[in-house]
């Protein structure tokens, strides 16, 4: 099976006095590693997702009817299953498998994805040549993100976002005929309760409401499941720990060596543009990546009840 390569121009500027990335060559091989997510990390992220339905989904009949109520309970079994069950389970269970490759694959990656030639080093090899050791930084700063607490919680908040989405407003009323919020007389009546109130249908119509979201999960234009997520408070707070720890491994050593104070106020004023006039951005302070979570958490927390 012949499987698609990745091939990226270089239309960016070549200047090799870029900090960050060094140079687009580097650049380049980094984003090539979404090829293990397209061509190996789904596959294994839907061989767990379709055991877990199978497993929780199994005993039902097709003249089965089911409610909301049960449907909603499923649902959630099926997250316990490939997600974990307790903070400490989903802690555990380890996304970086599906995100990039081990290091004894890293340059079966490149090969595949048309990165390496015979003059090439292995990026298994640590050469001390501006294309080799950045990317081998790059990498292994991406895993710590990965594999990071704050990474796996908000992950589980997205998912929470999407699933919300999914079965409290679509399957809610598309399947089960539960008005929305807004054309409710009494506004203050349990949302729980019309759960439990709603009546019983077959599950083909609510297999028929999953398949016409599944297309726009993939597909929709504007997606509503992406900007359901992007709503996620914490969401914006682990993209700035991300760039500030990008920023203070790459520019901030450049910066002491250069001694150049415009280069710190580009980066500082790049960084404010994401979080407003409260950067985060601290060298002294944020060298660690959960002492720059929780201040990143901290500055979003105040600026949301500003």
């Amino acid at each position: 099976m012949n499987e698609s390569t990745i091939s990226l121009e270089n239309n960016d500027d070549d200047n090799p006095d870029q900090a960050y990335g060094n140079d687009f060559e580097t650049n380049r091989r980094y984003l090539t590693f979404s090829w293990w997510l397209l061509h190996r990390g789904w596959r294994q992220v839907m061989i767990k997702v379709q055991g877990a339905v199978k497993e929780v989904f199994g005993p039902l009949s097709p003249r089965d009817d089911i409610t909301l109520e049960r449907f909603a309970e499923l649902s959630l079994e099926v997250r316990k299953r490939v997600e974990g069950v307790t903070e400490a389970d989903r802690q555990a269970s380890r996304w970086l498998q599906y995100l990039l490759p081990p290091r004894d694959l890293e340059d079966f990656v490149l090969k595949e994805s048309g990165m390496t030639s015979e003059t090439t080093l292995p990026i298994s090899q640590h050469s001390s040549l501006s294309t080799v050791t950045p990317l081998r930084r790059l990498l292994d700063e991406t895993s710590d993100l990965v594999d990071s607490p704050p990474f796996t919680h908000v992950l589980t908040l997205l998912l929470d976002a999407g699933f919300s989405l999914l079965v409290d407003q679509k399957i809610s009323q598309q399947s089960f005929k539960v008005p929305p919020t807004s054309d409710i007389a009494d506004v203050n009546a349990p949302r729980v309760q019309e759960i439990i109130d709603a009546r019983p249908v077959k599950l083909p119509i609510v297999l028929a409401t999953l398949t016409r979201q599944a297309h726009k999960i993939g597909n929709g234009v504007p997606n509503e499941y992406l900007q359901a997520m992007e709503q996620v408070r914490d969401l914006e707070a682990f993209a700035a720990v991300v760039y500030s720890s990008n920023w203070e491994t790459e520019i901030a050593p450049v910066r002491e060596e250069n001694d150049s104070k415009d280069t710190k106020s580009k980066d500082v004023g790049s960084e404010e543009a994401i979080l407003g006039d409260d950067s985060i951005i601290d060298v002294g302070s944020a060298s660690k990546f959960e002492s720059a979570w929780g201040k990143a958490v901290e500055t979003i927390e105040r600026k949301s009840t500003v």
